[in-house]
């Protein structure tokens, strides 16, 4: 998996993200439909795991923390 975004659609804009170095952001496409929105004063945390291939346990972390983001429990006052 290259990327996983979770996030609600508070503060989104009507912008797409702007082409990053030529690159783009992914998914890699100068077409603006393919980009993801903008959103106004929003935290990123950038999360990774297994980046080497004996790091199993970073699988049983990152699940743990998805189930911990994705629970209902845990879910933020609106």
């Amino acid at each position: 998996m290259e990327l996983l975004t979770l996030s609600s659609f508070k503060n989104i804009t009507t912008e797409k993200e702007e082409m990053m170095d030529g690159k783009g952001l992914l998914p890699f496409t100068k077409d603006s439909d393919s980009r993801p929105f903008k959103f106004k004063n929003k935290r990123t945390i950038f999360i990774t795991s297994r980046v080497h291939p004996g790091e199993t346990p970073a699988s049983y972390v990152l699940t743990g923390i998805f189930k911990f983001l994705l629970s209902k429990k845990h879910e933020s006052p609106s």
